[in-house]
């Protein structure tokens, strides 16, 4: 698998890229911007830099929102950290992980050091996602279900291949880059719903990058870390297959099928909030018309984001019961939504009450069943077959904008949106990917 993936990585060109995915690669690019300046006011954002500030480094790329520069390795730790800390980055379902936040960070770390152009960007990012989904497809779901988070453990590759790609690394080189991803890959989904989730895809694009920094250098390692009796396929899945992930390479992007958050929270329970939604729109209900919410939900989502009783922002995000409290209330997910005095709230509290949860392992991962129980006796149900943002709905260029307008509201004027998004949009044109940190920070602040 890897060396298929290797070649296939080393003969692709932009021009050969077709013109849908450049421009889903830019969507999910945007997105991740924006995000990411939404994360910017994080304690675990401010611990990292208090941190790297700390341990120093030569100022080779920047931290995002801010005029500090640092390493490749730390700007990647940091940027994909505060990526992710808000948990409404883009996801791939079938993946079962977050790409863009593991691939991103790196490559820009890396374009602004060495100078790259929008182009050479946007190619080592496509390339990336490939290889971070098409091996955690290979893993299979065998391999979520033990308790890896995919994005920490598969995050890894993603980011070794692009910045090998960018590197102009040989063949045994790149296959050393992903031996050394392969050895560091780690992250357990037992921390969910606090900090060290979003540390995980930090680590991810740093240590992918660091990997192929080494590999370049001459740093060797085995050249196919994945299968045989002691690779990563048999000690992390029981259930691993190359030819699954490898299927369509060269024909189909991966990159096609990510979805677009328009929820602040963990994806598997954007089905239940968007169906809550469409009740509660279509009937013009208010909560105090209702008796009872059922809920019925993937085996995913059952066991990844049904906490009962959040005591935060960021244990709502995998609250199905809180998500669905506030998607009856307020009739929609947003970022603004997610924060302690929220989740104590004692008007949503009551209203979570009336939630129940229950796992159909019929439901996949896009799906789910709501039933909302009226005090006139009526029974409303509505069937999720994919929720809003994802590739069977996706969002329009223009949702991708307001998603980013309204999360960077408090930092940025509209001028300056406007000319962050035209930057963002026309990444390609970009003679060199170091002009976009620099339009990113936040006036006045360290």
């Amino acid at each position: 698998m890897i060396d298929r993936l290797i070649t296939y990585a080393l003969n692709l060109s932009y021009e050969e890229i077709p013109d849908q995915v450049i421009a889903q690669a830019k969507r999910c690019f945007v997105d991740w911007v924006g995000v990411a300046l939404g994360g910017y006011g994080e304690p675990a954002r401010s611990i990292l830099m208090e941190t790297i500030q700390e341990l120093g480094g030569r100022e080779q790329a920047s931290i995002i929102g801010v005029p500090v520069k640092t390493s490749v390795y730390n700007a990647a730790l940091v940027n994909g950290a505060m990526s992710h800390v808000l948990d409404y980055d883009d996801t791939h379902m079938v993946a079962l992980l977050h790409p863009s936040v593991t691939v991103l960070p790196a490559v820009l770390a890396y374009g602004e050091w060495k100078g790259i152009d929008g182009k050479d960007f946007l190619l080592s990012f496509v390339i990336g996602v490939e290889f971070v989904t098409r091996i955690s497809m290979a893993m299979g779901a065998d391999h979520y279900e033990a308790g890896w988070h995919a994005t920490a453990t598969m995050g890894r590759f993603g980011a070794a291949a692009a910045i090998s790609k960018l590197a102009g690394l040989e063949k045994k080189q790149f296959a050393n880059a992903l031996g050394l991803a392969g050895t560091q890959a780690s992250g357990i989904r037992k921390v969910f719903g606090s900090m060290t989730k979003a540390f995980h895809p930090g680590k991810a694009a740093a240590d992918g990058l660091l990997s192929a920094l080494l590999a370049r250098k001459g740093f060797t390692s085995t050249i196919d870390v994945l299968e045989g009796a002691k690779g990563l396929g048999a000690l992390m899945s029981s259930a691993f297959d190359a030819q699954r992930g490898l299927n369509g390479l060269g024909r189909e992007y991966h990159i096609m099928g990510v979805s677009l958050k328009p929820y602040a929270s963990c994806l598997y329970t954007h089905p239940a909030i968007d169906g809550i939604i469409h009740l509660r729109n279509r009937h013009r209900i208010t909560p105090d018309q209702v008796t009872a919410i059922h809920c019925r939900v993937s085996k995913f989502c059952f066991d990844a984001a049904c906490l009962a009783e959040p005591r935060d922002g960021l244990e709502g995000k995998f609250s199905t019961y809180y998500c669905a409290a506030i998607a009856l209330i307020e009739g929609k997910a947003g970022e603004d939504l997610f924060n302690a005095e929220k989740t104590n709230d004692p008007t949503i509290k009551e209203v979570m009450r009336l939630v129940s949860v229950e796992e159909n392992q019929a439901l996949s991962g896009h799906e789910a069943d709501v039933f909302i129980n009226m005090r006139d006796g009526r029974s409303l149900h509505h069937h999720v077959t994919s929720p809003k943002g994802s590739p069977d709905r996706p969002l329009t260029n223009d949702d991708v904008e307001d998603k980013f307008r309204n999360i960077t509201k408090p930092i940025f004027t509209k001028e300056s949106a406007d000319h962050i998004l035209e930057k963002l949009w026309n990444v390609e044109n970009i003679v060199q990917v170091g002009e976009i940190p620099a339009l990113l920070a936040v006036s006045g602040q360290p």
